[in-house]
């Protein structure tokens, strides 16, 4: 008996086969490597993030800045007393340029910043503290030392540090190896 089998059918059916394959090989490389997403520092790193940014914003409207949105923190820690220039400014807060004028504005409209041009570089602006500026980065940096603190007795003190200078030093490497390679 012969069978007749015709060729776009054949075709179909050898590569069919051949997808399956290499998706069961697919999910098997799948399943191999679903610890890691338990495991996984970075997504830790992004719930603590999540978390202190919750934390933070509740504690922030309770201390009377509701209009205050996490996103203007990275600007206000990086500004220092005598007053940080733009540029600089978004090299700190690991932001564009545009990005950081953006926010640099509606920090300004709602009274935690002011800015004058640079007298070094007319095309450069300085950005100092307003009062309120000043009274809500005091009361962040009182809060982020007492949450430091219940983090520090609840791991001891000693693997708190560790843990810091260890993000610390990942921090820097990246720094110099993974983001100079972009």
């Amino acid at each position: 008996m012969t069978i007749k089998v015709n060729f776009v059918d054949y075709y179909f059916f050898v590569n069919f086969a051949a997808d399956q394959d290499q998706m069961k090989a697919l999910d098997k490389k799948l399943v191999e490597t679903e610890y890691i997403r338990h495991q996984n520092w970075m997504r830790l790193v992004s719930i603590m993030k999540h978390q202190f940014s919750e934390w933070a914003t509740a504690r922030l409207i309770r201390g009377g800045y509701g209009d205050f949105k996490m996103v203007y923190m990275p600007i206000l820690m990086n500004l220092t007393p005598e007053g940080t220039n733009n540029n600089e400014l978004a090299n700190l807060c690991r932001v564009t340029k545009q990005g950081m004028s953006k926010v640099a504005k509606e920090l300004q409209k709602r009274g935690y910043i002011k800015s004058r041009t640079d007298s070094a570089d007319k095309r450069s602006t300085i950005f100092t503290l307003t009062d309120r500026g000043k009274k809500l980065v005091i009361e962040s940096r009182a809060c982020v030392k007492d949450l430091t603190a219940e983090y520090q007795a609840l791991v001891g003190v000693d693997a708190f540090n560790r843990a810091t200078e260890i993000l610390n030093k990942i921090i820097t490497h990246n720094d110099r190896a993974l983001l100079t390679k972009t």
